[in-house]
């Protein structure tokens, strides 16, 4: 790792892994950690943004414009399409499939055997679930995580069952429980989770502005926000005291 605390494009340092051009790459991360001696190595594609204290396993594939925010894990078997990000202390726990487009916020966890499609939002601190009877039952049967499809909308602090699908262009609101399949177009509210049909409001495909960003709000080489972005409906100043 380079000794000063300044982000980096060099991806020399990465032995098990190969990335592309155009890397913005913090001190202090791991990319192709060899978690086994047979493991594979780790691709990204172009222009990836990887902060402090991300760990990227071995045998895992991410497309171009990926971005982890600090302290990321992602274990082996993972892959990723196009325009995917990760925000502060998400976990992704192996064996997962995402599609293009794909917005994980912070403290979300993603068990494995988890699929989900293009263009999907996923809220901060949402829970994926792979076992049904963990610890209990048959200790045989292999875990099976939820299926996402597309353009489906997850809000921060929900719980996603295992073995279950949400449906293409779902909304599930915040703090929802989800124990059983989802129809697509469906709205879903409550614990246990109440399904209807998704109110015409809502009808429409997540936007591409929020799934597909290149950069991050905080990129030193973006445009600069700082006290721009101070909603002017507060009233208070950034800097009055």
């Amino acid at each position: 790792m380079s000794s000063t605390n300044s982000p980096t494009s060099d991806t020399s340092q990465f032995k098990n892994a190969t990335i592309g051009p155009g890397a913005f790459i913090d001190p202090d991360v791991t990319v192709g950690f060899q978690y086994h001696p047979a493991c594979g190595d780790t691709r990204i594609g172009n222009h990836c943004i990887l902060h402090k204290g991300t760990v990227i396993y071995g045998d895992v594939i991410i497309g171009d414009h990926f971005h982890a925010a600090h302290y990321v894990v992602i274990r082996a078997l993972v892959k990723m399409g196009d325009y995917c990000t990760m925000l502060n202390h998400s976990t992704i726990e192996g064996i997962v499939r995402l599609g293009t487009g794909v917005r994980i916020m912070t403290n979300v966890y993603i068990s494995s055997r988890t699929w989900i499609g293009d263009h999907v939002f996923i809220g901060p601190g949402a829970t994926f679930l792979n076992g049904k009877y963990p610890g209990r039952r048959d200790a045989n049967r292999p875990p099976r995580g939820a299926t996402v499809e597309d353009d489906v909308m997850i809000g921060g602090g929900t719980t996603i069952l295992p073995e279950i699908t949400i449906g293409e262009r779902s909304f599930v609101a915040a703090g929802a429980l989800v124990t059983k399949d989802v129809p697509p177009r469906s709205f879903v509210s409550g614990v246990p989770g109440h399904i209807s049909p998704l109110p015409d409001v809502l009808d429409e495909a997540n936007h591409r502005s929020l799934t597909k960003q290149a950069r991050e709000m905080w990129h030193p080489e973006g445009d600069f926000v700082a006290e721009s972005q101070w909603p002017d409906y507060w009233n208070e100043k950034f800097r009055e005291l």
